[in-house]
């Protein structure tokens, strides 16, 4: 209902002053507003006091009708987004009140339609719980599609009979999760998104395609239209209090939506929302992601990779994240990112072999630099359905090279290939004392340093770390080169090995690895990966 029609109930003459900035805005509750009521919701219409209104500054739609005082706060006066109404001091606002709530629940069957809805709604078990109820309540099948023609929610009570054609259409739609190539030339055919944006109220079409009619609503957020909700005349023919519970649904839709990282990190983007699906679906359908890519028009190119884009410290409002994309904005053709679990997730596609390009490999280390992130690199993969076990390569890169860097610091870039070794070390330890793994000539040579006071463990790491080049090695060290050479006989001597068996060196640098894991060795220098390539290039 919307605030000029309900405000027109209120008594005559118990209006003192009103500023109502949006009139025509949607009023689906009403009620007095209290410490415990939390921010302002914009479809409800509060009766307060001045004692009792928000302190903190109000950026969506507040909609309040104040007593007991002389004046309208002029913070409420000024805001674009308060629609205020100050009721005489004469007038008892329960009154009022009462009056208000009469008119807005004239309609009984309306009222509890809508009540179930509210309730759902204010509950926060999400979009789907929404439309169960919604569902459940007009006693006929209700689904949301967004943009992409994408099931977002969908219901239906019962079980589908398969000798019912609307039904059969429907199981299709549903096991694919979006509408099919019928239903969507239907649809542009039919105008339905033009026709719904041009309505005040819900439209009611024959869906040629269901074979039933169907009963559409936009959800609207901020003028762009995210997704439409749509019943269908399955159980019981529509009527008008149909009409008026879908116009509600279809803006409690809205409301979830943007709660959900789904609406709010990716902006509505249905590259974004494919992205996220994806990522939540422990099995992804070669079928329904083939499905999803034709209607998105988006041909990813051979080979794939998964980018994690994770804050180091405090957490990243998906606004900031979204801006931290524009910076990669170079190095996105034929990618497609999303907000998930708190980091910037990117899908980069490239041609066959040549990696991410040396272009997007700096790109990602400057933008690491500059917002203080942690970036992990899948490997390679060709497949979408496959996209989860990449991005948990990437997290576990992630976590490997914050570990990693006390000794290695790669730009805060960190490819898993580089550092699936880590994720081996930890999956081990589970089982078995790492310990053991650690060569013993290894355990006496840091039994020497502790008993003499000696630094033989970091020049024997440094001087693996450099592929036992004496001269890169000694000037990492700042060490004479004669000075290397005699710490390294006296490696060699308590080691008892000479160092240039390539078993040697291996199980050397790995046991260097499960001391680093660890935590029982540091090395004193912390180097770089282009310390060992620069005399190569």
């Amino acid at each position: 209902m919307e605030l000029k029609e309900l405000l027109s109930r209120l008594p005559e003459g118990s209006v003192a002053t009103r500023k109502l900035r949006d009139p025509e805005v949607n009023i689906d509750n009403i009620c007095f507003l209290t410490p415990a009521t939390g921010l302002p919701h914009p479809n409800v219409l509060y009766f307060s006091d001045d004692i009792h209104l928000p302190e903190a500054p109000i950026e969506d739609i507040f909609n309040v009708v104040l007593f007991g005082c002389q004046e309208v706060p002029k913070g409420l006066l000024d805001n674009p987004s308060c629609n205020v109404i100050l009721l005489r001091l004469e007038f008892n606002p329960f009154t009022c009140y009462n009056e208000l709530q009469g008119f807005f629940l004239e309609d009984i069957q309306v009222t509890d339609i809508v009540r179930r809805m509210l309730t759902a709604h204010f509950s926060n078990n999400g979009l789907q719980y929404v439309v169960e109820e919604a569902s459940r309540a007009l006693g006929n099948p209700v689904v949301v599609v967004d943009s992409a023609y994408h099931y977002v929610a969908r219901h239906v009570e019962g079980k589908l009979d398969p000798s019912r054609h609307l039904d059969q259409v429907l199981e299709q739609e549903f096991r694919y999760e979006s509408i099919l190539e019928d239903g969507i030339a239907f649809i542009e055919h039919a105008r339905i998104t033009e026709r719904c944006a041009q309505s005040p109220r819900p439209i009611v079409i024959y869906n040629e395609v269901l074979g039933a009619n169907t009963m559409v609503t936009p959800s609207v957020v901020h003028g762009v239209t995210i997704a439409h909700t749509m019943m269908i005349e399955r159980d019981h023919p529509f009527g008008d209090v149909d009409l008026e519970c879908m116009g509600r649904l279809g803006r409690f839709v809205a409301q979830e939506m943007q709660k959900t990282n789904l609406y709010t990190a990716s902006r509505g983007q249905m590259d974004s929302y494919f992205l996220v699906n994806l990522l939540n679906d422990e099995q992804p359908s070669h079928a329904v992601t083939a499905r999803r890519l034709s209607v998105l028009d988006f041909t990813p190119l051979p080979e794939l990779y998964i980018a994690v884009l994770d804050p180091n410290h405090a957490r990243v409002a998906p606004h900031d994240l979204n801006t931290i994309a524009m910076q990669l904005t170079g190095c996105l053709q034929s990618s497609i990112y999303a907000t998930y679990e708190d980091a910037l997730v990117v899908a980069f596609s490239r041609e066959k072999g040549t990696g991410l390009g040396d272009y997007t490999e700096e790109l990602l280390r400057k933008v690491a630099d500059v917002n203080d992130l942690s970036i992990g690199v899948s490997n390679a993969f060709d497949d979408l359905t496959h996209i989860r076990s990449h991005y948990e390569q990437a997290r576990a890169a992630i976590k490997a090279g914050r570990m990693v860097s006390v000794f290695l610091e790669d730009g805060q870039v960190y490819h898993y290939c580089d550092y699936a070794y880590v994720q081996m070390l930890g999956l081990t330890n589970t089982q078995y004392n790492l310990l053991n793994f650690v060569h013993p000539s290894l355990m006496r040579l840091a039994r020497y340093d502790r008993d003499h006071g000696t630094e033989l463990m970091d020049t024997l790491f440094i001087y693996l770390q450099n592929a036992c080049n004496t001269q890169r090695a000694a000037k990492m060290l700042n060490l004479h080169k004669n000075t290397l050479l005699y710490r390294m006989g006296r490696i060699r001597e308590i080691l008892g090995c000479n160092l240039s068996s390539g078993e040697d060196q291996f199980m050397l640098q790995l046991s260097y690895r499960v001391l680093f894991y660890l935590d029982l060795f540091k090395s004193r220098i912390s180097t770089s990966r282009n310390d060992f390539r620069i005399e190569n290039e």
